[in-house]
């Protein structure tokens, strides 16, 4: 894929447009240009240097769940409409409301008029999901792919809400930790040296508290700089080990053994294991299939490998999902015990939604009660230092104040 630099002008009403479009060859960006009622009057290629422009470019039209969303929606309507794929794309491709959709649909248009399917077309574009891919492709097949798109629109939907709440209920605890940081460093750094200057010079023995204070707010003021290097260095030294999947299974493990947290962040991942099973069941992918596709979804590698050992049993065992799982590692027993219902009834995709969503219940009550205790533990430790802070540094002059009273 090379990127072209274009100034066109549009046929209809005679705008000037400029832009930045990618594609396998200079005819193939002159071609889609016309196809959208443009006149061309400049395209070359994009000259950049170390590609920072391409960065910035690939980084301007990454789409999020809700564009995606939105791409899925408009894409049901105009092919339940009647109108072709690549008709639809293009629609999408030139009436979008942001760069990003626009962005979206204009790849996925010009992998189907090369001749490509939607599946193809979806995965070539790198802003799917396997399981996404695998759910088009499926529908595809079938010849139901409203009805895929219908269920991609729902369970985006879904996800976009629970990650929103998520987000909603750890914004206000974040925002009240960063600014605790900041009014403390700016009170070590900055206030407490400049009083402390003041006390020296009046002379006479300091109290220990203060001593301790101003000797720690001393310790802040000359660390801060090698605090930041290290902070960026240990996050960067994060980053690279994490790619290792043994050091990363170690981490996740951690993860989950956290009090609280831990089971939070276990059922975050068993719900979004649920939701993307019972969405490849309804697709009509096989079960062995469809596990191998969800484990790519899943974000803990403790949970991924335990899956990928209960699909390992379902294939080579012949063993049915609730006693692989339970095999392959330890899932909750009561989740076991409504899969093995949900298998017995017949009704398995049903069941695997209604555990997913208990489980996003069970995560939002946790959040409100986490939140719910940091506030006042917040208030707590500010006033305690804070505190700390105003005694060491009023003390000496209550006792001088009070010495010349004397």
């Amino acid at each position: 894929m090379q990127y072209f630099e274009y100034k066109t002008r549009n046929h209809a009403d005679g705008k000037i447009f400029k832009g930045i479009i990618t594609a396998d060859n200079i005819e193939t960006a002159e071609s889609t240009l016309k196809k959208r009622g443009e006149d061309i009057i400049v395209l070359s290629e994009m000259q950049d240097i170390l590609n920072i422009r391409k960065t910035l470019y690939s980084i301007s039209v990454r789409t999020n769940k809700k564009t995606k969303l939105e791409f899925f929606t408009m894409l049901r309507f105009m092919l339940e409409a009647g109108m072709s794929l690549h008709e639809s794309l293009v629609n999408i491709r030139d009436t979008g409301v942001n760069k990003s959709l626009k962005g979206l649909a204009g790849k996925i248009a010009d992998s189907v008029r090369r001749g490509s399917t939607l599946s193809v077309a979806a995965q070539n574009s790198g802003q799917f999901d396997h399981a996404t891919v695998e759910q088009i492709k499926a529908g595809e097949e079938s010849g139901s792919i409203l009805d895929t798109l219908s269920r991609l629109m729902a369970q985006y939907e879904r996800e976009i809400e629970f990650k929103g709440k998520i987000k909603s209920a750890m914004m206000y605890p974040i925002i009240i930790c960063v600014v605790m940081v900041i009014v403390l460093w700016v009170m070590m750094t900055v206030v407490v040296p400049s009083l402390a200057e003041t006390l020296i010079s009046m002379g006479g023995e300091l109290p220990l508290i203060t001593k301790i204070v101003i000797g720690a707010s001393n310790g802040m003021a000359a660390m801060t700089p090698y605090l930041i290097v290290f902070i960026i260095a240990t996050v960067i030294a994060y980053r690279i080990a994490v790619k290792n999947d043994l050091f990363k299974l170690a981490v996740d493990t951690q993860k989950l053994k956290i009090p609280i947290v831990g089971s939070m962040l276990e059922k975050i991942e068993l719900s979004k294991f649920c939701r993307n099973l019972s969405a490849m069941q309804k697709s009509g992918i096989t079960l062995v299939s469809s596990l191998g596709i969800v484990v790519s979804a899943i974000k803990n590698k403790k949970i991924a490998k335990e899956i990928e050992k209960a699909a390992r049993l379902v294939e080579i065992s012949g063993m049915n999902l609730a006693a692989a799982l339970a095999k392959a590692g330890h899932f909750p027993s009561m989740m076991l015990q409504l899969i093995e219902v949900g298998i017995s009834s017949g009704k398995i995709t049903d069941v695997l939604d209604k555990i997913a969503e208990q489980y996003e219940k069970e995560v939002d009550v946790s959040l409100k009660r986490i939140t719910s205790l940091i506030e006042p533990l917040m208030i707590v430790v500010v006033g305690v230092l804070a505190g700390t802070v105003v005694i060491a540094i009023f003390l000496p002059m209550f006792e001088m104040t009070s010495n010349m009273g004397l």
